[in-house]
């Protein structure tokens, strides 16, 4: 018989275990490598960055040619989306500019826009960079050396009797062009909810009244409460269907 399926109190009691573990093992690996005030430093504000170098310790670096060819594929995959996702952020914040009386709502609507912007162009100049840079590296050891800590210039060869250290540089610029996606998404998000509820306080949409002001932003607060709350909830609980 399979398994019964735990309740919702269950899942998400397991699933914060399961980030719990995630959270203090990368805090482990940092303060180990890096000593106690320096990694709880980098654990709290580049703990994506943390976990990635861990996993390119573990899985790449210190595994065969072919997993650092396949890494190369996937990277560069990788960041072919961030580029065209970043490009689609960028062109919805030019767009935003052009909203109906944006000229008339706080100027800090126009800043989170303006920030949204930013993010998105970034990220493709990034995403693009480091492309070029993944395309110059044409061997395996190569691909090595660039990932490794200290060794920019120095092809290594695959040795099982060292255990090699990643690059925290290589994992941060790995990262970041993601990361810029997610910042640029969620200033966008938070300045069109800006945008709608200063439509509603100051009514600046006098055809339709101040009702319809009011009832689309509260609509638009729902909707995307709701999908937030939903995105959090399987985020929880991603790993339980797992155990």
């Amino acid at each position: 018989m399979p398994p019964p399926i735990p309740g919702r109190q269950g899942i998400l009691r397991t699933g914060s275990r399961i980030l719990e573990w995630n959270n203090r093992r990368a805090g482990e690996y940092a303060k180990a490598r890096y000593g106690t005030f320096r990694g709880a430093l980098l654990t709290l504000f580049t703990e994506a960055t943390v976990e990635r170098l861990m996993r390119l310790e573990e899985d790449i670096i210190n595994g065969h040619d072919e997993d650092l060819t396949g890494f190369k594929i996937s990277l560069a995959s990788e960041l072919s989306m961030v580029a065209v996702a970043g490009a689609i952020l960028a062109q919805i914040a030019i767009t935003a500019f052009s909203l109906q009386d944006i000229n008339d709502v706080h100027w800090i609507v126009r800043g989170f826009f303006a920030c949204g912007l930013s993010m998105g162009l970034l990220s493709v100049a990034f995403a693009v960079m480091q492309q070029r840079t993944m395309g110059n590296l044409h061997k395996a050891s190569s691909i090595r050396a660039w990932l490794m800590a200290n060794s920019c210039n120095t092809l290594v060869t695959n040795s099982r009797d060292e255990k090699h250290k990643g690059s925290f540089t290589v994992a941060f610029l790995t990262q970041i062009p993601y990361t810029m996606i997610e910042y640029g998404s969620v200033l966008l998000i938070v300045g069109l909810g800006l945008y709608f509820g200063y439509a509603w306080k100051r009514n600046l949409d006098t055809e339709s009244g101040p009702e319809d002001n009011r009832n689309v932003f509260i609509m638009y607060i729902a909707c995307t409460g709701f999908m937030v709350v939903q995105w959090a909830f399987a985020y929880f609980s991603r790993s339980i269907w797992r155990e």
